[in-house]
């Protein structure tokens, strides 16, 4: 090792206290070598020693001035920090049984620092803790990251939409928007993701997203139904904000798309004009097409490939089975095609089109294979993975409401809190927040096979239930009923099936 090196700590990596710990992290846009997205958990000690390699000093001096702070041979010192010097990739250390993660290139020569990223320069008091608790569990704090719906208010009627859009509700202002943002940014949260009903629909929309990419928080992509105009096109340049927009696009036959979203007439010439001007103005293009019995054919969707591959800014077409919505059970039965039909449609696109495709795309058919009522209760998780809510991310409905989920809206057992009356910290380690994270056995009513089954426990700890699934299911009123992948699920009330 070159003791004469500068070496600095990793500018795409942060850290941020976390009560009884450190949590390391990075957004989602990093340098190549680095971790997007990372979040650990780290001992206060570990971060301190990091967060020496902030200034320019050689390899050596910094050797030296933590061997003197801690009292250890130079040698020893070398030791610890070796796994940490551009490490091609992520590995952990161990404390008291836990394992401690680190991502990729922790520390990096000064040749390879990015251009325009600040170094790590906070308030290194803020990396001690009076106790240390390295379980890796949910963040304790305060959420990593948020969703906010801005508003519920759309411009279509989507047969097969999942959003609560019928709930009647008083808005959050401008100004409380922009208070939670400068909330968000003191508590060091990665990013704020927005969506609607229509973003482009709320008051003030450019002027709370120019804030958000101003704190740093900027949103991954949005989406939008709405026919883009050069007002929008050029608001949207003035924010700073440079990611995704994400454009749904069901058909390109107007008829079918009024049966499908009741879009007026003449909608899908607005939309092409609209994806033009976004990029004239820069902005890459998704788009994001839903299979209905209307545009379910190979013919609708060859038709729509030969489109989508002339957007010279399109990141990639995205073509998803949808699932049965909570809001909208009957239009989506309206709409719903049946599987033999989705999956020859599915299948023509895998095999016949994206092997020559000049674009690049993807197919979302999971929930035609998906199985119910096979997973056993020795699993760890079920086929679709575990429930992640409560762990490091909030929903935060247009009224200042807070759900756990974005699917659950308004459903009273999952409001865990109010931003107009409380902080993101309060919402966050509420009672209420902490009482679902692990639902005892108590809230379970006497109907529910839950309630007497012997796994209980085991299901909770590992988080095996997804509460969307078991209200589409079963009705909003059953909440508290077994996953219907679990063994134990008793009949469907409704049809979530194809």
């Amino acid at each position: 090792m070159n003791l004469s090196k500068t070496i600095y700590l990793n500018p795409d990596y942060h850290f941020k206290n976390d009560i009884d710990r450190i949590a390391m992290y990075s957004h989602r846009e990093v340098s190549q070598y680095s971790s997007p997205e990372w979040i650990s958990f780290i001992h206060p000690i570990q971060a301190a020693i990091l967060s020496i390699f902030t200034e320019e000093r050689s390899l050596k001096e910094n050797i030296e001035l933590l061997s003197k702070h801690f009292n250890i041979p130079d040698s020893k010192v070398q030791e610890l920090i070796n796994p940490y010097i551009d490490n091609q990739e992520p590995f952990y250390t161990e404390f008291n049984s836990h394992k401690v993660y680190f991502p990729k290139h922790v520390l990096i020569e000064c040749s390879r620092l990015p251009e325009n990223k600040p170094l790590y320069s906070d308030d290194k008091e803020d990396l001690k803790c009076k106790e240390v608790n390295l379980t890796p569990d949910r963040i304790h704090k305060a959420p990593q990251s948020m969703l906010f719906m801005l508003t519920n208010k759309c411009i279509t009627k989507c047969k097969y939409c999942y959003a609560d859009k019928k709930t009647k509700c008083e808005e959050l202002g401008t100004d409380q928007i922009l208070r939670i943002i400068d909330e968000s940014k003191k508590l060091k949260m990665s990013y704020i993701d927005i969506i609607g009903g229509e973003i482009f629909l709320k008051k003030d929309w450019d002027i709370i997203l120019k804030h958000l990419v101003d704190s740093n928080l900027m949103p991954s992509f949005i989406s939008t139904k709405i026919p883009i105009t050069r007002n929008i096109a050029q608001a949207l340049y003035r924010t700073g904000y440079n990611n995704v927009v994400q454009i749904s696009l069901d058909s390109l036959d107007n008829s079918k798309l009024k049966k499908i979203i009741n879009c007026p007439s003449g909608y899908i010439e607005k939309m092409k004009v609209g994806i033009e001007l976004l990029q004239e103005y820069g902005f890459d293009i998704f788009i994001d097409t839903i299979l209905t019995k209307y545009n379910s054919t190979c013919e609708e969707i060859l038709s729509m490939y030969e489109y989508i591959k002339t957007i010279k800014k399109l990141i990639h077409w995205e073509v998803r089975v949808p699932e049965k919505s909570i809001y909208t059970p009957t239009s989506f039965t309206e709409v719903k095609a049946d599987k033999q039909t989705l999956m020859k449609v599915c299948n023509f696109i895998k095999e016949e089109i994206i092997p020559n495709s000049e674009i690049k795309i993807i197919v979302s058919d999971n929930i035609l294979y998906s199985r119910y009522q096979e997973g056993k209760c020795t699993d760890s998780f079920f086929d679709s993975g575990n429930c992640s809510v409560l762990q490091n991310k909030l929903f935060i409905l247009p009224d200042g409401k807070v759900s756990i989920c974005e699917q659950l809206y308004w459903h009273p057992q999952f409001i865990i809190g109010n931003l107009k009356e409380q902080s993101i910290e309060e919402v966050w380690q509420s009672e209420k927040a902490q009482s679902l994270l692990f639902l005892k056995k108590e809230y379970y009513r006497e109907k529910s096979v839950c309630k007497s089954c012997k796994t209980f426990d085991f299901c909770t700890d590992n988080h095996r239930r997804c509460w969307t699934r078991i209200i589409k299911a079963y009705g909003e009123g059953n909440w508290d009923y077994p996953d219907p992948k679990c063994c134990h699920s008793p009949a469907f009330s409704s049809d979530i099936l194809y």
